[in-house]
């Protein structure tokens, strides 16, 4: 671009690679022209008369590619355009802006040149490390207002002397703080069991491609491996554990020590056994928290693991395939796969967030409502009022610079 002064500016705000949606932010007369030009509304609307803070579905054409995008048209001539992830579908909307005169630049110069304070640095990199699509969606709702508007009803409470209902409304605010950071964060799965039960084939066959290397001989895996995917629209980093068991091999010892600190951390255990080995009308579930008990130790006490009873392709024609508290596998041949993904996606998420949900989404706003809820406790609604204009004050600015 030449000197002279530009047209507008756009910027990826999104890391490259990373998500599976891409934002591209533009602002300027050049930005309104780029998008009339190329964006095509479901609506049938230009973009002047689309409204604010709402999502527009439609279609971006460049030459002879058409692909779904959503349009966010922000305060002024503030615009997002949310796209596919991928660096061709970016490269192309950001050339329709650079051709109407507006300036491309790295996003860190777009944050600086918004001023953006501490919250609206959060939600931008909140959205930039986005990797599906649902969790981008439910980023973007706190974007467009809907934790503002929580943290404001909340005070309104408190102003008028509602103590309770302020805190019950702000509980259970904070109760979804550890799914929000899950919105940036994967969940946290380990693959656990006694050696030579099928993990390394489960990992293998829940993610789509060989992660690990599978042998026969017991405890081969003496290490933590790992590998993300998506369930349901969440983000999900299985590891593969080293078979838990007693042993004298110091490398061994290492990967089984790894692999119970890996328990300890994790949001959901999947304890394995193999079906083969389990004799006919034993109690599954009791076989494999007897397991658990045995080789994870304190790490057992507080555990709900998710019981997979692998290798069902190998049973006899005369014994169950199934038990009702378990869920029956074969990571060999897929048997299974599609309830047991179901059951993950239950467990790590078992109420459904309704639409425009509000939802924190960092450790510092999940601090700061328990620090409100702690005035609360006190009987100082002065505090947590205060904390809460902290909040909503941040939450108000982060939303507007966001777009």
């Amino acid at each position: 671009m030449s000197g002279a002064p530009s047209a507008g500016r756009a910027s990826v705000l999104t890391h490259a690679g990373r998500g599976a949606v891409a934002v591209v932010a533009a602002a300027g007369q050049g930005a309104v022209a780029a998008v009339d030009a190329s964006f095509h509304a479901a609506n049938g609307r230009p973009v002047e008369q689309q409204k604010r803070h709402r999502i527009i579905f439609g279609h971006w054409t460049s030459g002879e590619h058409r692909e779904e995008v959503v349009l966010l048209r922000g305060e002024g001539d503030a615009l997002e355009v949310h796209c596919h992830g991928g660096a061709a579908a970016v490269k192309r909307i950001l050339a329709a802006f650079d051709a109407t005169g507006c300036e491309v630049m790295p996003w860190q110069a777009w944050i600086e040149g918004e001023s953006f304070n501490e919250k609206a640095r959060e939600a931008s990199m909140a959205l930039a490390a986005a990797t599906t699509r649902r969790t981008a969606a439910i980023l973007l709702d706190q974007l467009n207002g809907a934790l503002e508007r929580e943290i404001a009803a909340a005070r309104q409470e408190l102003s008028q002397g509602n103590l309770t209902s302020a805190q019950d409304r702000l509980a259970a605010l904070l109760a979804f703080s550890h799914l929000g950071n899950h919105l940036t964060h994967p969940w946290q799965v380990a693959i656990a069991g006694r050696p030579n039960v099928g993990k390394s084939s489960l990992i293998n066959a829940l993610v789509g491609y060989q992660r690990a290397i599978v042998f026969d001989q017991p405890g081969t895996t003496r290490d933590v491996l790992s590998a993300d995917t998506a369930i349901d629209g969440w983000p999900v980093r299985f590891t593969d554990a080293a078979g838990i068991r007693a042993t004298t091999d110091p490398l061994e010892a290492e990967g089984v020590s790894r692999a119970r600190q890996q328990l300890a951390k994790a949001d959901l255990v999947l304890w394995v056994l193999d079906a083969s080995a389990i004799p006919a009308g034993c109690d599954v579930i009791e076989v494999a928290m007897q397991e658990l008990t045995d080789e994870g130790g304190e790490i057992a006490k507080d555990s709900r693991p998710l019981v997979v009873l692998n290798k069902i392709d190998v049973l006899e024609c005369d014994r169950p395939a199934s038990h009702p508290s378990a869920i029956a596998v074969s990571a060999l041949v897929g048997l299974g796969l599609v309830a047991l993904l179901a059951a993950i996606a239950d467990r790590l998420v078992p109420t459904p967030l309704r639409r425009g949900e509000a939802v924190p989404f960092t450790a510092r706003q999940a601090l700061v409502l328990e620090s409100a809820l702690l005035a609360i406790h006190q009987v100082d609604a002065q505090v947590a009022v205060a904390h809460l204009d902290d909040l909503a004050r941040s939450a108000s600015k982060g939303a507007k610079a966001a777009h």
